[in-house]
């Protein structure tokens, strides 16, 4: 059964935080308290243990003048006695479901090593950003140049919509949060990285 996470599943959740990343306690709580309420997770379970888990952070996809919702996958985690039999891609399919049926455009995920890219891909996605600094050497993240069509398409947006040229605004990811929201990110030190797939 996939379901939401909620505020009792500490423990288990913990433990599949624990099982897959190297993060300590202290960050896992730090994510739980101030994270968490930010964003939703779900979680797959049998028989009342919880075995994988992911969570879904608001974010918006500015194409052209537009913003357009959608959703960052984060910490994507199964326990390795379950793995191998397709409940993270469960929970991702659910996701994209989920995140569809709201209206959101997207959703977005860095893998976190080399290996995942191919996973990540069988399950639909695409290489959509690349990182790029601007002029006061700060990184963004941009279109690739290939996506303007795959956007149009998937996101209904139409001809009209579409008439600006990209030098006017290349667009990009973004998280529209309040004060609390950059506070955890900024706590974070860059452990919860915020960018989409990138070489």
């Amino acid at each position: 059964m996939i379901r939401f996470i909620r505020e009792s599943d500490y423990t288990q959740a913990l433990e599949i935080w624990r099982a897959c990343f190297e993060d300590d306690e202290d960050y896992f709580r730090f994510f739980w308290e101030n994270g968490l309420p930010l964003c939703r997770g779900l979680v797959r379970e049998e028989d009342g243990r919880a075995f994988s888990m992911l969570y879904l952070l608001p974010c918006a996809l500015g194409y052209r003048k537009r913003l357009l919702p959608a959703e960052y996958v984060y910490a994507v985690a199964t326990l390795p006695a379950y793995r191998g039999r397709g409940y993270a891609g469960e929970l991702v399919r659910y996701a994209a479901n989920l995140a569809k049926g709201e209206g959101k455009c997207a959703l977005c995920l860095r893998p976190g090593e080399e290996s995942l890219y191919g996973y990540y891909a069988k399950l639909g996605f695409v290489k959509a950003f690349a990182k790029q600094e601007s002029a006061d050497r700060h990184g963004y993240f941009a279109w690739e140049p290939h996506m303007g069509e795959y956007i149009r398409k998937e996101s209904g947006l139409t001809g009209r919509d579409m008439a600006y040229r990209p030098a006017e605004s290349p667009g990009g990811m973004m998280f529209p949060w309040d004060r609390r929201a950059m506070k955890w990110l900024r706590k974070t030190r860059g452990r919860a990285y915020m960018g989409p797939a990138l070489e």
